[in-house]
């Protein structure tokens, strides 16, 4: 028995004492105790050659690999295929060609990157002449005001309007939030979830957490949003850094914090907002702090934040869409960043849901006018099927034998009379019929 347990499959070995274990299992007839699966755990993907690779690989073969793909890229970009030059690459770009597996692969990324580069030419070279007719336009007007003694009204001449400039707008909207971290209420972006997120899916929640900051700032009544559990070298910070280059300078009035928000609030006023608990948000407190996970769960669809939540005794609560809003069919419940914000901007202002709600895209749910269109519709097709669904069958001539039900009764069982039946031509009365019908018209 041992000897068949120690040749289970070339390369494997087994130790005496789990055969021993084997073989007393296999005598006494139990069964060997079966692993507890996670059901909402992710399916860890088969070990690539490519990833066990990049796993047991040095500093140095890393670097002698970069080098490669940089002389991969240069050559590419002298012979005009669609590659951007070396310089336009940056460290994070690298980075992910050197994650990626095949050449197929790095081929499309560079086109990506050519694609990004040739748009900033193109905007550069608008740029460049936009500057040109502008100072054309400027010697113009100074020409045109030196001939001229009269006084001119309008914009760029004299007015009794100001000149708004972006620089000046954007100084009042950091005023405004700059007031509102004194005292308005405050909200909580949890972004600790850089692990359990692709490249693509950090990304995807850095521009999210930019169009938050910009909602929020540009509303009228804005929260004091916090960014906590921040990773500054992980990968959605550093995606966040591209859009927001002046994000940590302690004049931007952003918050952004490496610790966790149990150790700046109060933990009796947190309240983790998450779909996967059962409980609705029924209206707004002002007192509470509510927190959003921050993250992008495109493939990993665990209900993370709720253990999260219940990991840190939290309360819990979930939009009250089911409430609210009829969902299409094979329309994801999923809200992004930003939609959340607006959202809760909008319930704190009104105590709406019904107004709240409409910042949730038109195209994940049914509207109630096109639903009752469509029920109307239904019922009166139903109906025309309904009168046309009339079978003949009691029109026909079948035999006697033969059980027939139509749609009104069950034919008689008298025979039909055959249709050829006294219809044979007979001359002699056809002639006489015609005479007497000629003598009852005289």
């Amino acid at each position: 028995m041992l000897k068949n347990l120690l040749r289970l499959r070339p390369g494997t070995y087994i130790n005496a004492i789990s055969a021993r274990r084997l073989a007393l299992s296999e005598k006494s007839g139990e069964n060997p105790p079966k692993k507890h699966v996670n059901p909402f755990s992710q399916a860890t993907p088969a070990s690539s050659p490519v990833a066990e690779y990049g796993s047991s690989e040095t500093t140095e073969e890393r670097e002698k690999r970069l080098k490669v793909l940089q002389l991969e890229a240069d050559i590419a970009h002298q012979e005009g295929r669609r590659v951007p030059a070396v310089d336009f690459f940056k460290d994070h770009h690298w980075q992910y060609i050197l994650t990626l597996p095949t050449k197929s692969s790095r081929i499309k990324y560079y086109a990506y990157l050519w694609q990004i580069e040739m748009k900033r030419e193109s905007e550069k070279r608008k740029k460049e002449q936009r500057a040109v007719d502008t100072e054309r336009r400027l010697v113009e007007v100074r020409k045109e005001r030196a001939e001229n003694n009269h006084i001119i009204y309008g914009l760029a001449h004299t007015s009794m309007f100001l000149r708004i400039y972006d620089t000046t707008i954007n100084h009042w909207q950091n005023n405004r939030l700059t007031r509102a971290m004194q005292f308005a209420p405050k909200m909580v972006l949890d972004c600790s979830y850089d692990q359990h997120m692709t490249i693509r899916e950090a990304s995807y929640a850095a521009k999210q957490l930019m169009l938050s900051f910009a909602e929020n700032r540009s509303n009228d009544e804005p929260f004091d949003l916090h960014y906590c559990n921040a990773d500054l070298g992980g990968k959605c910070m550093e995606s966040l850094k591209r859009y927001i280059p002046t994000m940590l300078n302690p004049e931007f009035p952003m918050n952004v914090h490496t610790k966790c928000f149990t150790e700046l609030f109060p933990k009796e006023q947190l309240v983790y907002l998450t779909p996967h608990c059962r409980e609705d948000l029924v209206k707004y407190n002002p007192d509470d702090i509510y927190i959003v996970g921050a993250m992008v769960d495109t493939v990993n669809n665990e209900p993370l934040s709720l253990a999260k939540a219940k990991r840190l005794g939290l309360r819990m609560a979930r939009l009250p869409l089911d409430r609210y809003l009829q969902w299409g069919s094979g329309s994801g419940k999923s809200l992004t960043l930003n939609q959340m914000i607006n959202i809760m901007l909008d319930m704190k202002k009104t105590g709406d849901w019904d107004t709240a709600l409409k910042h949730v895209p038109r195209r994940k749910i049914v509207d109630s006018n096109q639903q009752t269109e469509q029920e109307r519709n239904r019922r009166a097709l139903g109906t025309r099927a309904s009168k046309l669904n009339v079978r003949i069958d009691h029109l026909l001539g079948f035999e006697q034998e033969r059980r027939q039900a139509t749609a009104f009764a069950t034919p008689n069982k008298k025979p039909i009379r055959d249709h050829k039946d006294g219809l044979e031509f007979q001359l002699d009365k056809w002639a006489t019929g015609k005479q007497k019908k000629k003598q009852s018209q005289n």
